[in-house]
């Protein structure tokens, strides 16, 4: 009989100065084994989760004027390796490890900002970040074009990056595709970019009558040295917002802590399909798709 939960884990991850890969994969297998010891089924890591390792840098002073040159040449050197050590993590803990997102080269020779998700049995999947912000569009950094479906215990599941949860049309897609879960590791650097994606990870949950698990990265490792960037965020996990449900605000679980925290929360299958056939607001059941096509024909796309 197929199991009708999933006990997930998001972490809350701390920025600090990762003098080594063993170091960095250190860090996040304490946290894998945290989250498997307390029965969680996936753990979900940030967006650029491995950015502390820019610390490991000791050819040069990693500053402003270098940055560029560092996310490009230096940081996708170790991606490789941090995905065979989520693989591994993901088989010696049975557990499904969201490793976040981390910088890599693609084939055609393009920066992305893609995330991997290592499952029990050996499988990486892989997502690239949809819509880049300014600052990575200034890197150079090139957008993907394709959305991963997978399943993850009785749940059909996205990623969206950070800022691809503000995005409806992402989400919209995904359920058509049967998605009823999504995972975001997220970045952001100042309070209106945490409110943004909160806001979105609600809205999502709300809209989609589906979870949402999100992941941030806070604090900082003090690079680049003439110009700080300070991570901020807090950990989160939401789900619809009606009567089935039985939650006002939609959170299963949101961090509280200034520090470095993990999160769980048992996300209930059957409760969704629930919600879905016996919405209280109108819900995906009584969306008006005739409208729709008139109107996306109107707007010429």
């Amino acid at each position: 009989m197929t199991k009708a939960s999933l006990r997930v884990a998001t972490t809350q991850l701390q920025l600090r100065p990762e003098t080594s890969l063993q170091a960095y994969l250190n860090h996040m297998d304490g946290l894998v084994k945290r989250a498997s010891a307390q029965g969680a089924e996936l753990v979900l890591f940030p967006e650029l989760a491995s950015t502390g390792l820019l610390a490991a840098i000791e050819d040069h002073e990693v500053t402003t004027a270098t940055i560029t040159s560092d996310y490009w040449k230096f940081l996708p050197m170790f991606t490789n390796d941090i995905v065979n050590g989520i693989r591994r993590m993901a088989q010696e803990n049975n557990i499904v490890v969201a490793g976040g997102s981390h910088n890599r080269i693609a084939e055609d020779g393009t920066l992305r900002n893609t995330a991997f998700l290592a499952h029990p049995d050996g499988r990486v999947e892989s997502q690239d970040k949809i819509h880049l912000t300014p600052q990575e569009h200034a890197l150079g950094a090139r957008g993907g074009n394709d959305l991963l479906v997978t399943k993850i215990g009785p749940f059909t599941a996205g990623i969206l990056i950070c800022a691809d949860i503000q995005f409806p049309e992402l989400t919209r897609y995904l359920v058509h595709k049967g998605v009823d879960l999504i995972l975001c590791p997220s970045l952001t650097w100042n309070r209106r970019g945490v409110h943004r994606v909160k806001t979105g990870c609600q809205a999502r949950a709300i809209e989609n009558q589906l979870y949402v698990v999100m992941s941030p990265l806070f604090g900082s490792n003090g690079i680049p040295t003439d110009s700080p960037m300070y991570a901020v965020g807090k950990a989160l996990i939401t789900a619809p917002v009606d009567k089935t449900v039985g939650i006002n605000d939609g959170f299963l679980a949101k961090s509280e802590s200034d520090d470095e925290d993990i999160l769980f929360a048992e996300l209930d299958h059957e409760l969704l399909l629930a919600s879905r056939a016996t919405p209280e607001a109108p819900g995906l059941a009584l969306r008006r798709l005739d409208l729709y096509a008139k109107l996306q024909a109107e707007m010429g796309s």
